[in-house]
């Protein structure tokens, strides 16, 4: 579900269908130049999603991480246009039955079973893709050993450039920590959460 992507609608992965993606932005003016800008749900401090969801399936974890349960999820999608992010979606069916075709998605019949799921998780099915429910990006939560150490998103760890980083923010010698303090690593949004940015 991490893979890069560009797309003309900005900040609606309704369009592309994907947890998170890369988008680039070019200039002519003043000097040609290309801006690459990661996309993910922000985990909100104050998350409109979580509020707008009638039967529970959206909630914050006690790390701030927003997820979905599964098995809760009725698919009104009431939380993609509660977003003012865009960060959500619902994947078309049709998307499903295609991804439903790849080989490796084919030998999890475990997961098969589970209604709609369209890969093996690793963990139990309530993170996993589903056609019937909305999805979003969850950082990962599914590496969280459950000990109070921070995890490391798959993002972070695949991104070449080491532009992707993950820290402590209660950690007063933690690099990304320091770069929040300072100023250098802003908010992603207004509403807070976990997710800033170096150079916007």
């Amino acid at each position: 579900m991490f893979t890069a992507a560009r797309t003309a609608d900005i900040g609606r992965p309704q369009t592309v269908w994907l947890r998170t993606w890369v988008e680039w932005r070019e200039r002519e003016d003043p000097t040609p130049s290309r801006k690459f800008i990661p996309y993910l749900c922000y985990h909100c401090e104050n998350s409109p999603c979580v509020t707008a969801c009638p039967t529970g399936a959206s909630y914050k974890t006690k790390e701030g991480i927003v997820l979905i349960d599964k098995d809760l999820c009725i698919g009104c999608r009431y939380c993609v246009v509660a977003c003012p992010y865009g960060m959500r979606y619902g994947p078309l069916v049709k998307t499903a039955e295609k991804a439903m075709e790849e080989p490796l998605v084919r030998e999890a019949a475990e997961g098969a079973k589970y209604g709609g799921v369209i890969f093996k998780p690793p963990v139990p099915n309530k993170w996993a893709f589903r056609a019937d429910a909305v999805d979003k990006c969850t950082f990962c939560y599914h590496r969280y050993k459950g000990d109070g150490k921070i995890w490391t998103p798959a993002c972070v760890e695949v991104c070449p450039t080491k532009s992707r980083m993950v820290g402590d923010l209660d950690d007063p010698s933690d690099e990304v920590a320091d770069l929040v303090r300072r100023g250098v690593a802003k908010p992603a949004n207004k509403w807070g959460g976990l997710v800033y940015y170096v150079g916007l």
